[in-house]
């Protein structure tokens, strides 16, 4: 006997069964399996969503700029680690 029922599972996680007489009396099994609203999105659609986000809320940024930025960032970190050993770059 399969019995199969559709819940919202509310804020303190704790949820009540009550089962028909009809069930047998002994061992079984419980499942529960999450329901999403939507399908799951492949990580290029969630990218592209999140770019097209930033570019509404007014994001210049490009990738070349990011590696640019990247490479400021990696100098800048080799300038302190060259003073805090005292070495003259």
């Amino acid at each position: 006997m399969t019995i199969e029922q559709t819940i919202v599972i509310p804020a303190d996680h704790r949820i009540f069964l009550d089962l028909p007489h009809e069930l047998p009396v002994g061992k079984a099994k419980v499942t529960v399996t999450p329901q999403t609203e939507k399908p799951p999105v492949n990580g290029y659609e969630a990218a592209a969503s999140l770019r097209g986000l930033a570019k509404k809320m007014g994001s210049t940024l490009t990738v070349e700029r990011f590696l640019e930025m990247r490479q400021e960032d990696l100098l800048l970190e080799e300038a302190k680690y060259r003073r805090f050993l005292g070495e003259k770059g």
